[in-house]
């Protein structure tokens, strides 16, 4: 790794902070979380600015919180950990994601958990021009557009792939075509994908830090990241993790039902075919389906029969 007075900022995006476990998670997940956020915090002081007289900045492409409202006590720990580096204080500046706006909309950000920690200072929006850091932000719903003709930085919270759609249908930009369609943007930082990628174009480059926390069952070989860019390259700091803290029970379960539905489905068409007469259709179930005497009476009870 370089020395500490090469690194310009630190690189991350979708940290989804919330108050609740996500169903998948066996372990103390608010304690995992915490720990990972004090690890990036650190991070900013270990490598310090050129003049070692301030932490290095944390650019963060949206989604903060997992949820828009954040209650009380998690706002409050959130300004209680940054507040422990009031020397050098920790200088998040970032944009905004969807699940960082009430309904989606950024207009009614103010009145988000966001919203508070803007307002009381605790984090920076991007605002579109930035002249004295030539970065340029795009949040949730801004797409990615030229405003200067080179040297700067764009943080977006759009939906970017590494290459080729994931899944049919899926509507995304890949990364190396907005390292064509901008060449005036050195670095490119985009959050939504929680999938970690970069990706290089003619000495330019695409940073997807993704999620910072694995809260799906699908998650369990991602590895947690920020990386440090040097006004050139980047190199990933991987987070600490605990193994063996993600479970798939719930769907191994939900399967196990689905099936069993299914199954029961099968059956009944088996047995017989549905017509558009209802009550035939009930004759014929209760035919080719054993059933208790007083369930039929209140069957046709129910039926008017």
């Amino acid at each position: 790794m370089k020395s500490s007075s090469n690194w310009k900022c630190i690189l991350t995006a979708d940290w989804h902070i919330r108050a609740d476990s996500p169903v998948c998670r066996t372990d103390d997940f608010q304690a995992a979380m915490w720990k990972k956020i004090r690890f990036i915090f650190e991070l900013t002081h270990e490598f310090m600015t050129r003049d070692n007289e301030d932490s290095i900045p944390i650019l963060f492409a949206g989604d903060l919180g997992h949820r828009p409202q954040w209650p009380n006590w998690l706002i409050e720990k959130f300004m209680g950990e940054i507040d422990n580096y009031n020397a050098f204080p920790i200088r998040l500046m970032m944009v905004a994601g969807q699940h960082d706006a009430p309904e989606h909309n950024l207009d009614l950000l103010p009145r988000s958990g966001v919203g508070v920690l803007m307002r009381s200072e605790y984090v920076t929006q991007i605002d579109d021009i930035q002249p004295d850091i030539l970065i340029e932000g795009f949040d949730y719903g801004k797409k990615i557009k030229k405003i200067r003709n080179g040297g700067s930085v764009a943080v977006a919270h759009q939906l970017v792939i590494e290459d080729k759609p994931e899944w049919p249908g899926q509507v995304a930009d890949s990364a190396k075509s907005l390292l064509k369609k901008f060449p005036q943007y050195d670095l490119i930082l985009t959050g939504d994908n929680h999938k970690a990628f970069v990706v290089e174009y003619e000495g330019r480059i695409l940073v997807n830090p993704g999620s910072m926390m694995r809260t799906t069952a699908d998650q369990i070989n991602h590895k947690p990241r920020v990386y440090l860019w040097d006004g050139e390259g980047v190199e990933p700091v991987y987070l600490p993790i605990e193994e063996g803290v993600i479970s798939r029970e719930h769907i191994d379960i939900g399967q196990d039902r689905d099936h069993r539905i299914s199954a029961y489905i099968e059956r009944l068409n088996a047995n017989y075919e549905i017509g558009l007469d209802f009550k035939k259709n009930m004759v014929d179930h209760l035919k080719a389906n054993r059933t208790r005497k007083e369930i039929k009476s209140r069957i046709w009870g129910a039926m008017g029969e």
